[in-house]
């Protein structure tokens, strides 16, 4: 069976779906396709798979698919892989929220350096903010579009995976300071701090990650070993499950 792919179209902002053959990985994918907040699109020439995520947070119907993904990207079933990108392309006024399984992912997320030869890329396009700026701190970078904005402010689900990313990358005491102030940050912000590696201009569709990825595809190897350094240096975060206060008086 043919995965549910897209064909590229670089004047929209999330492609049609439409029935392409995807070679070898075409029952693979078939973990992903047919997710209802999830759709999937594969750049053939540059050795990419890019996930758009339709809706804020991570439901279990999300959470389960991109599970599955990560095993089979994790086990070197798509072999010649070399990114992975997620695309934040959800309505910025959504309250993120996520289901039960989501540490286990976002683990996984931020182990995939280190278990494959598969770079990680957060796409954030319009406000990043709880379980979504958790997941996409876990990645091996963030790209993000110009007018994009993030905010620190956590609840008990994402606090522990935002502080302890910020603690590794900027030290404990700026991490308290994002955290606490819960002021939404620029692209270009989050650029200066070095959270975000590349900015590119709002409203190219997938013009803008494609060609980011075209760059960076001339020195794979390199990236892939500078980012595997940094996350063996600097180990995923340990999440803990802890009862809730709520739930501890219950």
């Amino acid at each position: 069976m043919n995965a549910v792919v897209s064909k590229i179209d670089m004047s929209t902002v999330v492609a049609d779906e439409t029935y392409v053959s995807t070679a070898d990985w075409s029952d693979d994918l078939d973990c992903v396709s047919r997710r209802r907040a999830l759709r999937l699109h594969r750049f053939d020439d540059l050795d990419t798979l890019l996930v758009s995520k339709l809706e804020a947070g991570f439901d279990g119907d999300s959470v389960e698919g991109l599970s599955l993904l990560l095993e089979q990207v994790s086990s070197d079933r798509l072999q010649g892989l070399k990114y992975l990108v997620y695309d934040f392309a959800h309505p910025g006024d959504g309250e993120p929220a996520a289901a039960e399984g989501f540490d286990d992912l976002a683990s996984a997320n931020a182990r995939l350096i280190l278990d494959a030869p598969v770079i990680s890329i957060a796409w954030a396009r319009s406000y990043l903010k709880g379980v979504d700026l958790d997941f996409a701190l876990s990645c091996s970078l963030i790209v993000a579009d110009s007018d994009a904005r993030f905010s620190f402010e956590a609840d008990l689900t994402s606090a522990v995976g935002i502080y302890g990313a910020l603690a590794q990358k900027l030290g404990f005491v700026k991490a308290e300071r994002l955290m606490e102030n819960g002021e939404a940050l620029t692209a270009i912000e989050m650029q200066e701090l070095g959270l975000v590696k590349h900015i590119v201009e709002s409203g190219q569709g997938f013009g803008g990650a494609e060609s980011y990825v075209r760059q960076c595809g001339r020195r794979h190897n390199a990236s892939y070993s500078m980012f595997r350094a940094q996350r063996i240096t600097a180990p995923p975060v340990r999440r803990q499950r802890v009862a809730t206060v709520s739930s501890r008086r219950g």
